[in-house]
């Protein structure tokens, strides 16, 4: 609990003046500012964040983001997952959440601020026009997109990943531009109350883009099966195992294999 504590309080007086300066501001007429702006100032504080989070991510595959605009397609563990992703992209990157985030005081706003779309996972017509507008969007090569194709965070990360809805392939399908699909582990010790860790041990892969050529032909629902089965192969022989490694490194006595925490 205490590094989160140190965390929110270390970045609380930044947070505070970049509430009155550029936040609400962005968040309420976006339209008026360049997205590159808003997506300027925005990662900056997530940069600060995430250090002050105490991340220490391994990124792999960096050589296989494609130069033009993508959606990203990654498992969900955390809330946290979407600012690892962020930060890594220069160009204008923003992501599909559940509705309740965009009710969450400051965060709803500056997630709003570049961007991102909201689902109301209680109402179809709803999400069928958010996912219209990210079709948009990529088609017009706004930004990237990051999609949880999941829909929900995976609650215990030693299980397999949850089944994915084939629907939200469907925009960056018609769109036509490359699926990037990622593999995310151990995001999910970060907002854990219980424990707190020297560094906490992330990893990020980017797995080869399938570009519409490959694609062409195939439905969503075999696009999503075969992007599902890389993720979890990449997860199951590579993400897990060397994660366990790390966690060992660090001595702590709260870290157990069978109890990943």
């Amino acid at each position: 609990m205490w590094h989160f504590l140190r965390a929110f309080l270390l970045i609380l007086p930044r947070l505070i003046y970049s509430i009155f300066a550029w936040i609400f501001k962005y968040s309420n007429h976006p339209e008026k500012y360049p997205l590159e702006t808003r997506y300027r100032k925005t990662r900056k504080l997530i940069m600060r964040a995430n250090k002050l989070l105490k991340f220490d991510t391994r990124i792999e595959g960096l050589e296989n983001i494609p130069n033009e605009t993508c959606c990203i397609f990654s498992n969900h563990l955390a809330a946290v997952d979407p600012l690892l992703l962020i930060e890594i992209f220069d160009k204008p990157t923003t992501f599909v959440g559940k509705i309740e985030i965009k009710k969450i005081p400051v965060v709803g706003r500056i997630f709003s601020g570049i961007n991102g779309l909201f689902l109301d996972r209680d109402d179809l017509k709803q999400q069928l026009k958010v996912m219209m507008k990210v079709q948009d969007s990529l088609r017009n090569k706004e930004c990237n997109w990051i999609i949880y194709p999941e829909g929900t965070r995976n609650k215990d990360p030693l299980k397999v990943l949850l089944p994915f809805h084939h629907g939200t392939f469907r925009a960056a399908m018609k769109a036509k531009v490359p699926l990037l699909p990622v593999v995310n582990y151990g995001t999910f010790r970060t907002l854990n109350l219980k424990h707190s860790y020297k560094r906490y041990p992330t990893y990020l892969k980017f797995l080869p883009p399938i570009y519409p050529e490959q694609y062409e032909g195939k439905t969503t629902e075999e696009v999503a099966k075969m992007i599902q089965s890389q993720i979890q192969k990449e997860l199951s022989f590579t993400a897990k195992p060397l994660d366990h490694k790390r966690m060992l490194e660090l001595n702590d006595k709260y870290y157990r294999f069978n109890k990943i925490k």
